[in-house]
């Protein structure tokens, strides 16, 4: 039995592909929405009657696993501490380093990568932390609602944006076929 990720969109409905004859078959999963917990669902193909497991992904964005290196500044330091992005979505990314312990949910931290794209962009964003499960560390991207983007700001945001999507079409290709 294979297992897929299935996002549910805004209108609380999911896109369910069959991996063994590819039939689409779009539901109402609004049931799932406010579950804490991973959710695993078992579906049978109405079509060819084939079993498969989906995990339903909650998440507003995308997330990108990665494996990227890069650096973090802490609490006004100038010392570039480093980290390796795990995840990356346009809202936030999930990070491990080895210097954790000095980290809490809430800090500010100024992050700092570079995409594996075909022009190694350079991302410098400022976020907050979400959340610290075990050695990972998730944030999200701050904004400052009393000051307007600057157009690096809208820069960064356009080619993680790009980054993200070019990488959801080639992984709901590979799903979908």
């Amino acid at each position: 039995m294979t297992k897929q990720t299935v996002f549910i969109n805004n209108n609380e409905m999911a896109k369910f592909v069959c991996p063994n004859c590819e039939n689409t078959v779009f539901a109402n999963v609004s049931k799932y929405k406010n579950i804490d917990k991973a959710v695993r669902i078992k579906c049978r193909c109405k079509n060819c009657g084939y079993s498969h497991a989906v995990l339903l992904e909650r998440r507003q964005h995308y997330r990108k696993k990665v494996n990227i290196p890069g650096f973090y500044f802490w609490n006004g330091e100038k010392v570039k501490k480093p980290m390796m992005v795990k995840d990356l979505s346009r809202s936030g990314l999930g990070f491990e380093s080895k210097v954790k312990n000095e980290l809490r949910i809430g800090d500010k931290l100024l992050v700092e990568f570079r995409l594996n794209d075909k022009n190694k962009t350079l991302i410098i964003k400022e976020v907050v932390i979400r959340a610290m499960p075990g050695v990972h560390v998730g944030t999200e991207f701050t904004a400052n609602p009393r000051k307007p983007k600057t157009r690096l700001d809208k820069a960064y945001d356009m080619a993680i944006a790009h980054y993200i999507l070019h990488a959801e079409l080639i992984e709901s290709r590979q799903t979908e076929v």
